[in-house]
């Protein structure tokens, strides 16, 4: 017997029923898709830290590597810049003796004239009180040698150094040349050290008249001591992005240098009552004598009275005993990832709120097409039509959940499009016209391809399709095109869905503009190739562009081309005096005169401190004479005063002028001498340009540098 139907009750709970289902699938859903979004979200901040990490080590890694080259650079110069004073210094003394000899030979004996030119040079010192000449025969006989003068009169045949090296004879080897003129190298006692000799460099000339060997030289270390104020004057003016420097301290846990807090310099941490230094400086002498690395370590900022969180790379320089340190706080990346976060939960919230009002909508119709057709099937159930209205009845919600599916699609936040299986186009939602500019009816009906950009070739696309139709999956980032013309970056996700037999039924394509994230990229780009200060390249953008523009010239045989390094003199007096605010003022309006002053076609950079280098591009011979007028402005301009926070400050600078004219120099070699012309400017008085010539050079050692004023 059947059971009688409740044809009052059973209509009712049915379509309620179906209504919740569908609620709770629809509430599941939007969990989904937000739990998705949050975790892609979190991913992406993830993926920028990890970023931003791997980019503040490869900084750090770069900074450590252009300091310890230049230290390097500076200590290998100690040799050339000795020979090279050598050199000058022996050329005076026989300047003074050719003057010497050539007035007063004629009216004095022999001997008289030989011992006025040897008093002539006694009393003469130099190199800090430690150089003076010596005068010996070719026989090995010292004519004289004021540091030892009761050896005057004595054969030095057979003094040797601690290798065993005949040091007179090495002399006298020096100028048996056509030149008769040469350098010498042995060991001898250091002043004030009897037990140990060091490394000298002698150089030496003939004095013709008396067929005399006339000399002086000096100890290379004594040079390198004299060179490490400079080098520590150049970490002290490394500075990159807000918080980056570079500092100097030994083994033993003492402060030599510091970039960010010179005050500080001298101390040693390794005793230092405060618990945090103490135990920062003991992990980064134990890195050091590990052999160096990353570092993450809590240090305090200066000013600041609470300790910040500091990436350092450690480097030790065992021949020195140094311990290299370039570090820069973690500020700067928690600063990227706070905006970033805010923006993604901005994003989210919007989302958010989109899902609960779409959400409600739904609900609400819900209710409404429960209620009306089970008011409907009140009316016709007691009809003989159970089976028909219960199939229309399905079908009918099944069609209102497809469309209630549909608007949990239009409130994605990500462009969502479906194509058939010949790749045109169906349906697209909301969020596709917000990213492309495309409405729906404009791209129904054409392929994908309207949003092509023309930056991948066909060899991309082929791959595409590839790894679509043998996966049935392709996931990447692709550059497309918006309907007003725009390129943008986008990750494209597509999925080819197939039936039971595996034939293609549609692609579907979901994806999302990633333009905010690539100009995060953009800026840490510029960040790292930007000097912050002033705005010119910095070291590496300078040595990047000149071995593009030497290998250029190579290559299309204009070899030209010319280095000005510009380093402003007594800058130190100006931070003591004004403040380093109004230091960095100075160095703002030296990059802005460098600007005025060049051409658009030449490149101004910031190397550190107050060190700038332009290289300017020449088109042939001509063109030198132009760099000379150019040089001189440029001198002529920094060397006007300038009206910073109503105070008038002088300026003064010092300009080094190399010129590449044979192919094959490189860009180190090109510095090198720009920056021993700039010494030789500073060693004549400052305020001049000072032009490097090859004039003189032997076959044996580089050439001296010819100062020219302008």
């Amino acid at each position: 017997m059947l059971q009688k139907v409740n044809s009052t009750r059973q209509p009712t709970q049915l379509l309620w029923g179906i209504s919740l289902i569908v609620i709770l699938l629809l509430i599941a859903q939007s969990a989904y898709f937000y739990t998705n979004t949050k975790a892609n979200h979190q991913q992406q901040l993830n993926s920028l830290r990890e970023t931003l990490i791997q980019q503040q080590r490869s900084r750090l890694k770069t900074e450590l590597q252009d300091a310890g080259y230049m230290i390097d650079q500076m200590l290998s110069g100690a040799s050339d810049l000795l020979k090279q004073q050598s050199r000058m210094h022996t050329r005076y003394a026989l300047a003074v003796m050719n003057t010497l000899y050539q007035r007063y030979h004629l009216q004095l004996a022999d001997k008289e004239m030989k011992q006025m030119l040897v008093e002539a040079l006694r009393g003469i010192r130099f190199f800090d009180g430690r150089g003076y000449f010596f005068i010996d025969k070719m026989d090995g006989t010292a004519v004289l040698l004021p540091t030892a003068p009761h050896l005057e009169g004595k054969s030095l045949l057979e003094n040797q150094d601690d290798t065993g090296h005949f040091i007179m004879r090495g002399l006298i080897d020096a100028v048996s040349n056509e030149q008769r003129a040469g350098f010498s190298f042995y060991r001898w006692y250091a002043p004030g050290d009897d037990r140990q000799m060091k490394q000298k460099i002698a150089y030496a000339e003939v004095f013709e008249p008396y067929n005399w060997i006339v000399g002086t030289g000096d100890y290379i270390h004594q040079i390198e001591q004299d060179l490490v104020p400079r080098i520590f004057d150049y970490i002290r003016n490394i500075h990159f992005g807000e918080t980056g420097s570079i500092a100097i301290a030994t083994q033993e846990g003492d402060l030599l240098v510091s970039g960010i807090a010179p005050e500080r310099e001298g101390k040693n941490y390794l005793a230092d009552l405060n618990l945090v230094n103490r135990r920062a400086a003991e992990l980064v002498t134990q890195t050091a004598r590990n052999g160096g690395g990353f570092v993450f370590y809590d240090w305090y900022r200066q000013g600041d009275d609470e300790a910040s969180k500091k990436l350092s790379l450690v480097s030790p320089a065992n021949d020195r005993g140094w311990i290299l340190i370039a570090g820069i706080f973690q500020d700067e990346l928690n600063q990227l990832l706070a905006k970033q976060q805010k923006n993604l939960d901005s994003e989210l919230r919007q989302s958010s709120v989109n899902m609960v009002l779409v959400l409600t909508i739904i609900g609400l119709l819900a209710i409404v097409i429960t209620q009306s057709y089970s008011r409907w099937l009140k009316r016709r159930f007691h009809r003989y039509q159970n089976n028909i209205d219960k199939q229309q009845a399905m079908l009918h919600q099944t069609a209102e959940s497809l469309k209630l599916s549909g608007l949990i699609v239009e409130s994605a936040y990500e462009g969502i499009a479906v194509c058939d299986p010949e790749n045109r186009i169906l349906k697209v939602n909301s969020a596709f016209t917000r990213i492309t500019g495309y409405e729906e009816a404009e791209v129904v009906g054409n392929t994908p391809g309207t949003l092509a950009s023309g930056r991948h070739d066909k060899e991309f696309y082929l791959q595409m399709w590839e790894r679509l139709n043998t996966q049935g999956f392709w996931r990447g980032e692709i550059w497309n095109k918006r309907k007003n013309g725009e390129i943008y970056p986008e990750i494209l996700s597509i999925t080819a869905y197939k039936d039971s037999t595996g034939k293609v039924q549609n692609y579907i394509a979901i994806f999302n503009d990633i333009t905010q994230r690539v100009e995060f990229e953009q800026q840490l780009r510029s960040m790292a190739e930007t000097d912050p200060l002033t705005g010119l390249g910095n070291r590496r953008t300078l040595m990047s562009c000149l071995d593009r523009d030497l290998a250029a010239a190579d290559r299309y045989g204009t070899p030209y081309t010319a280095l000005l390094f510009v380093d402003l003199d007594h800058f130190k007096a100006i931070n003591d005096t004004y403040g380093h605010d109004i230091g960095d003022a100075v160095l703002i309006e030296v990059a802005n005169c460098l600007k005025r002053c060049l051409r658009g076609s030449d490149l101004a950079c910031r190397i550190g401190g107050d060190e700038f280098i332009a290289v300017v591009r020449l088109q042939s011979e001509e063109d030198i004479e132009q760099l000379r007028a150019l040089s001189s402005r440029l001198l002529d301009e920094l060397m006007k005063p300038v009206q910073l926070s109503g105070i008038e400050i002088e300026l003064s600078c010092s300009i080094g002028v190399s010129i590449r004219q044979e192919a094959g120099e490189d860009s180190t070699s090109l510095v090198k001498r720009a920056d021993q012309a700039l010494y030789q400017a500073k060693r004549q008085g400052r305020g001049r340009v000072v032009f490097y010539s090859n004039k003189g050079e032997t076959n044996v050692f580089p050439s001296p540098v010819e100062v020219e004023s302008l």
